[in-house]
C-alpha cells in the first residue's frame, strides 16, 4: 500500500475540522488549516524516513550475519 503523505495529511485535517464547531473553524481560518496540514506532512515524512532508514540498517545487519554464517558453512565443506 502506497501512502500519499499529502493526501493523508489532508484527510487528517478534514477529520479535525469535523470535530470543531463552525465558529472554531472560522477562528482558525484557511491559512491555519493549511499550516496544520504542512506540519502533519512534515511529521509523516520524517517518521516514514526514519522508519525506512531503520529498516535498511536492520537489513544491512542481517546481511552481514548471513555472510558470516555462510563463511562458517564454507569452512565445514572444505
Amino acid at each position: 500500500m502506497v501512502m500519499k503523505i499529502e493526501e493523508h495529511a489532508y484527510k487528517v485535517v478534514e477529520g479535525f475540522k469535523k470535530s470543531l464547531t463552525n465558529k472554531q473553524c472560522e477562528a482558525i481560518g484557511a491559512e491555519g488549516f493549511e499550516e496544520l496540514q504542512i506540519l502533519i506532512e512534515a511529521a509523516l515524512g520524517g517518521a516514514i524516513s526514519k522508519s525506512l532508514h531503520d529498516s535498511a540498517k536492520r537489513l544491512e545487519n542481517l546481511s552481514k550475519e548471513m555472510r558470516h554464517h555462510a563463511g562458517h558453512i564454507e569452512e565445514l565443506e572444505e
